[in-house]
């Protein structure tokens, strides 16, 4: 492999490079703090993960490698076969209200929430219960630390609907309806838009409509040299970790929305 490009070409593939560091921010919910959220779809992508702690938190999620590459799954050499673990994520959006570090606002965030094995049991007894999720607001609430980072509680509000919500949800800041229109207009960001999210465009434009994350794409294994450069510093488990933690790329505590306050 060359170590340069020479030319205009290699601009797209390190667009997408960038595009994949960034990825979908994650659920996640301090101690005694309640969320609403809105099910975008309520099949689970399900895979195995890994989430070693790397200077000095966990927001470093990544998924295992070992049934791609079995002889070469440097994640479970490295950081042990203990850190391997099932899960199985959603596309949810986050109701709640905060603020980031340079004191913008935002709502209605697009987010990734995620389920180990328990919590996806409880979440297939919700599904048979209702038929589907999609579409539905809850109330999340996370009792303790000891507790799902997608809360242990999980408390039906109603149904919503989703035409109107589009018009208030976001992608990292972005408004849909803001990106869609950037998508008409720009081929690049087209393209990041169908590796981003499960949606094609009809005679150039993207309906409106929310879509779930492209599971396939965000969430795609590294490869075994990418991960043995990504594990450069991180620490060995001999325990499952715990899956979480605030900052960038996931979804801190933020304001609670009453359920009265949610315009939808």
């Amino acid at each position: 492999m060359a170590w340069y490009d020479q030319g205009f070409d290699g601009m797209a593939q390190e667009q997408q490079r960038l595009d994949e560091m960034q990825g979908p921010g994650r659920i996640w919910m301090p101690p005694g703090v309640a969320k609403q959220v809105v099910h975008i779809d309520d099949e689970p992508f399900c895979c195995h993960e890994h989430n070693p702690k790397m200077g000095g938190n966990f927001r470093n999620w990544f998924t295992c490698i070992r049934d791609v590459h079995p002889d070469n799954a440097v994640c479970c050499q490295m950081l042990g076969d203990k850190s391997r673990y099932y899960t199985g994520f959603l596309t949810v959006v986050d109701c709640s209200k905060w603020q980031d570090g340079r004191g913008s606002w935002h709502q209605y965030e697009m987010r990734l929430i995620q389920y180990k094995m328990r919590s996806l049991k409880k979440l297939r007894r919700k599904k048979e219960d209702r038929g589907t999720l999609v579409g539905t607001l809850w109330t999340l609430t996370r009792e303790d630390d000891k507790s799902p980072t997608c809360g242990d509680d999980w408390e039906f509000k109603r149904d919503v609907d989703l035409d109107k919500l589009f018009q208030l949800v976001c992608y990292r800041g972005t408004k849909l309806t803001e990106l869609w229109a950037e998508a008409a207009e720009k081929e690049d960001v087209m393209e990041r838009v169908k590796r981003t999210f499960q949606i094609q465009p009809v005679d150039g434009k993207l309906p409106e409509s929310i879509p779930a994350f492209n599971y396939f794409e965000v969430l795609k294994p590294k490869s075994p040299r990418d991960i043995r450069i990504f594990l450069g510093g991180a620490e060995k488990e001999e325990k499952e970790p715990k899956v979480g933690g605030y900052g960038s790329g996931s979804s801190g505590g933020g304001g609670s929305v009453r359920e009265d306050e949610v315009p939808f």
